[in-house]
């Protein structure tokens, strides 16, 4: 990755889908543990030494101007942006060492937080295992960049992009006429806020004032189940990637949770997000590049895997065709300069006033070729999704060098170890047919 004609911006405009991590962000402190925090994980075979990596971190203009961002408090009605702190200290790696039989990750680097208005925005943490083998654990403030951008970010510092070139930043957005935009905001309030009042209450709408911790529970498919999953989605008659039918299962799972937990014939609301990236694309790295679907699942739409499929199925088609993922992403950019506080209540609206405590994600096979890193192979990769607030349910699908996983972030107050188990059964169950 060549930087040298790199321009280094001191101000960077929040874009529509920031802004609404920035909701997150405080809606997650004010319910949660800490902030809408993400972290990305790289495990090698071998030993990373922390004494190279933070040379070739601190020697790296991408990390050093990523590290000096500062998210800045803004008046009501200015655009959100990120502005650059022109002293910086080195940047740090925490060091750890873990038994792998006892202990993957220490808990301590789960609980680390990132204040993004006066801290940097990333932090470190090398975890050195008995066996040999060592983890790198990225952790960063889910406004600076999503899950694509740190795996883009994690590949250049492990020389593992096949030289391709990245992209730093999104080109500028191509500027509509305020009825323009108007228009497209008019076209998602028919679609979440009138239609969806009509027949959809929000899942999980439960407002807590007690703050629980969170955990993440790892489901795992070998590389035969995992092809015995895909064949299941075109049995399905899921047309559109393995999406629909990972979504489809999942509804049907958390159904049973739930009526396991005492609850039943729960209309659900579900945002899917929908990576904006050109396809084969190394970048924008900065920037949640994201816009929306958001589907519809009614009790009735349980009755089995093949009708669920199909519902999400004419859902997708009649919102594609409807433009609402583009309408939404305008209407995003208009609602930035918003006061959080006006802005948080229009968002909330079809929610009655929650945000949704329930998150799906498939983050598709984008890390089935990450065999070396660092000139050590690889044996592990995964994502760890922020948590939602209480009672909170997250779950977010991945490739790993052709297996599938998911992870499940979760708070302790809504799910125990029976509940995931159970909820693993039915999953399973669900997707093996």
């Amino acid at each position: 990755m060549s930087m040298e004609k790199q321009e280094w911006p001191d101000m960077l405009l929040l874009n529509g889908s920031d802004y609404f991590q920035v909701l997150l962000d405080k809606h997650y402190r004010q319910y949660g543990s800490h902030g809408n925090i993400s972290r990305f994980a790289v495990k090698v075979k071998g030993r990373l030494e922390a004494g190279q990596l933070e040379q070739t971190i601190n020697n790296d203009p991408v990390f050093r101007w990523l590290y000096s961002l500062r998210l800045k408090r803004q008046f009501p009605f200015q655009l959100p942006q990120w502005t650059q702190v022109k002293s910086i200290n080195p940047i740090p790696i925490s060091i750890y060492e873990a038994n792998p039989k006892t202990q993957h990750i220490p808990n301590e680097c789960f609980k680390k937080d990132i204040q993004p208005h006066s801290e940097p925005p990333f932090l470190f943490d090398l975890i050195h295992y008995e066996n040999d083998h060592t983890l790198l654990l990225f952790t960063w403030s889910h406004i600076l960049m999503d899950s694509q951008g740190a795996e883009i970010l994690m590949r250049h510092l492990g020389n593992a992009t096949d030289n391709k070139p990245i992209q730093l930043l999104a080109p500028e957005y191509i500027k509509l006429s305020i009825m323009q935009q108007l228009n497209h905001a008019q076209k998602i309030r028919d679609f979440m806020f009138v239609e969806g009042q009509k027949t959809v209450i929000s899942l999980l709408t439960d407002k807590q004032n007690h703050r629980y911790a969170n955990r993440y529970h790892l489901i795992l498919f070998s590389e035969i189940e995992t092809e015995q999953i895909i064949g299941n989605c075109g049995n399905a008659g899921a047309q559109f990637g393995r999406s629909p039918f990972l979504l489809a299962a999942t509804m049907h799972s958390f159904r049973d949770l739930l009526e396991r937990k005492g609850k039943s014939n729960l209309n659900i609301w579900v945002p899917l997000p929908q990576n904006q990236r050109k396809k084969g694309a190394c970048g924008p790295l900065v920037g949640n590049q994201l816009s929306y679907l958001f589907y519809r699942i009614l009790p009735r739409h349980l009755e089995s895997m093949q009708r669920t499929v199909e519902v999400i199925r004419q859902q997708m088609i009649d919102q594609m065709r409807r433009g609402i993922p583009s309408s939404f992403g305008n209407m995003m950019v208009l609602l930035r300069r918003l006061p959080l506080l006006l802005y948080g209540f229009i968002v909330k609206s079809p929610t009655q006033g929650a945000l949704a405590s329930f998150f799906f994600s498939d983050t598709g096979k984008t890390l089935d070729d990450l065999s070396d890193f660092c000139g050590l192979p690889v044996c592990d990769a995964i994502h760890y999704p922020p948590h939602s607030s209480n009672p909170g349910f997250t779950i977010i699908f991945m490739n790993f060098q052709h297996k599938l996983r998911a992870v499940i972030a979760h708070t302790e107050s809504f799910a125990n170890e029976e509940d995931l188990s159970f909820f693993e059964t039915s999953l399973r169950k669900n997707l093996f047919g």
